[in-house]
């Protein structure tokens, strides 16, 4: 075989391997960092990620992507600065490996304006994936809305059998008794996170109690929808609302109880020592 040959093929088997991985590195672009990052269209949720790789380096990159917080808790200045730049929105991790992530590097660099191909790295023209139109929770309706609602609440069972997020978070409604208190309230979340942000982390969980509740169940497209829908409801009719103090009224109501708990037990324990044991067998031996 002459040598031109051999150059021929390798030349074509390396632009195939850089198309797949393109190609996949498109895909796990377009479902995991997408909702909250572009490509040369400026910022969104977080930063636009065009010529990132000239900015870090691709083991910083893959560490980062791999997991934010992790990152950012050992004290990287880099990740800090990221994080506090763009309102401490949590990045969930990647459920990806490392070499998954290297192809979605690969695809950012290809995308990127001045991208140079190293050395086996021809880009190669890859077909568009077809564009999945994204209905806006602007769009919503009553309907929708209301069932987000009865999904925060738990009124209505998720499909996989998660938890309600009342469970864990508050939403100041007058229609609603008060959430949990072991997460952050979301009366605001839809100003701070916007639409995508929060579909985002509906779904992928970053938080450790989240994820735990609902990797194995995770929510379809429709209830992060409406809940979604629901938590911009609630932002912009947040300052119509009466804030109730339901934890006020729990401590009320708790302290009666007790009160009223420790009146029953001090009668018990008065009527138990007039009807002791020993009284009974002391009448018995008097009156007998």
């Amino acid at each position: 075989m002459k040598p031109y040959y051999v150059i021929t093929i390798l030349l074509a088997f390396f632009s195939i391997q850089n198309s797949h991985a393109q190609r996949t590195g498109e895909m796990m672009f377009k479902t995991f960092c997408a909702s909250c990052h572009t490509l040369g269209k400026g910022k969104l949720i977080g930063p636009d990620l065009a010529d990132v790789h000239t900015r870090r380096t691709d083991d910083w990159l893959i560490e980062f992507i791999t997991s934010t917080q992790a990152m950012i808790k050992k004290g990287d200045a880099d990740a800090v600065a990221i994080f506090n730049e763009f309102n401490k929105a949590v990045m969930p991790d990647a459920p990806y490996s490392n070499d998954e992530i290297k192809t979605i590097i690969t695809y950012i660099k290809s995308q990127s304006a001045g991208y140079v191909a190293e050395a086996g790295n021809t880009p190669t023209q890859v077909d568009a994936l077809p564009e999945i139109p994204v209905r806006s929770v602007n769009e919503a309706t009553e309907a929708e809305i209301e069932l987000g609602q009865t999904f925060f609440t738990g009124e209505t069972r998720l499909s996989g059998g998660g938890p309600g997020c009342i469970s864990c978070h508050n939403v100041k409604h007058d229609k609603l008794i008060g959430g949990g208190l072991l997460a952050k309230d979301l009366t605001d979340a839809f100003s701070r996170m916007n639409e995508a942000g929060i579909k985002a982390i509906l779904t992928s969980p970053p938080f450790p109690a989240m994820k735990e509740a609902y990797t194995s169940v995770p929510l379809t497209d429709e209830e992060v929808y409406n809940l979604t829908a629901f938590l911009k409801y609630a932002d912009e009719a947040q300052y119509g609302q009466h804030a109730r103090n339901w934890q006020h009224y729990f401590l009320i109501a708790g302290g009666l109880g007790f009160v009223l708990l420790m009146g029953v037990f001090s009668m018990t324990w008065a009527y138990r020592r007039k009807q002791s044991v020993n009284k009974k067998i002391y009448d018995r031996q008097v009156y007998s």
